[in-house]
């Protein structure tokens, strides 16, 4: 009479397991839980300056299928002036001159990467760091940028950079003023991708 139930436990642990294996599967098929990540390493625009940080870049993808990067930054040295600097994404992968990052990463049928042309948005634009005492750190989300393949990624054939700014991003509420993006360039941080270990959930720093 016992085997009954037994039988019957076995089923649905077999329909729950199976049901689960489906789920996995949907989700790596989708790209679900895939992590992605790219890093920069940040210096003074001016070669001179103490300026030095990291910036650590994590891509997700959300139940409807939203690409979301979660960006942390953190900036130290003792020539950082205190107060916020904007903080954007720009078009180039290059840092030597500063200048050579080009404007700020909005790709597109309409993409106008002017920096006080078309700001606040760029789709590399974030919010400012706020420094004190010789450190920042910033800790934002974007939507508007994809690690991954895609018309909107950061990791196209020319790559992107992260620009600090001199001052703070006002965001240009009153349309096109000079400097109203951070004027000029403080830092520089090229961005790259970061490859997993093979066979390994862990990442190669």
């Amino acid at each position: 009479m016992t085997k009954y139930p037994l039988i019957a436990c076995s089923i649905l642990a077999c329909a729950t397991l199976l049901i689960s294996l489906m789920i996995e599967n949907a989700d790596a098929h989708r790209g679900r839980g895939k992590k992605i990540k790219a890093t920069a390493t940040l210096r003074a625009c001016n070669g001179v300056d103490d300026i030095r940080g990291k910036a650590v870049l994590k891509e997700r993808r959300s139940d409807q299928g939203v690409k979301e990067v979660a960006v942390t930054m953190f900036l130290q040295g003792e020539d950082l002036p205190d107060g916020e600097h904007g903080v954007h994404i720009h078009e180039v992968a290059s840092c030597e001159p500063c200048g050579s990052a080009g404007g700020h990463f909005d790709p597109g049928p309409n993409g106008f990467s002017s920096p006080d042309g078309n700001h606040p948005f760029h789709l590399g634009d974030l919010v400012n760091i706020d420094a004190h005492r010789g450190n920042a750190l910033l800790r934002t989300k974007t939507t508007r940028v994809t690690l991954s393949d895609g018309p909107i990624s950061i990791l196209d054939k020319d790559g992107s950079a992260f620009i600090v700014h001199i001052n703070a991003d006002t965001f240009c509420p009153d349309g096109v003023v000079g400097g109203c993006a951070g004027g000029g360039r403080l830092a520089c941080g090229i961005i790259e991708p970061v490859k997993p270990r093979h066979g390994k959930g862990s990442y190669r720093r």
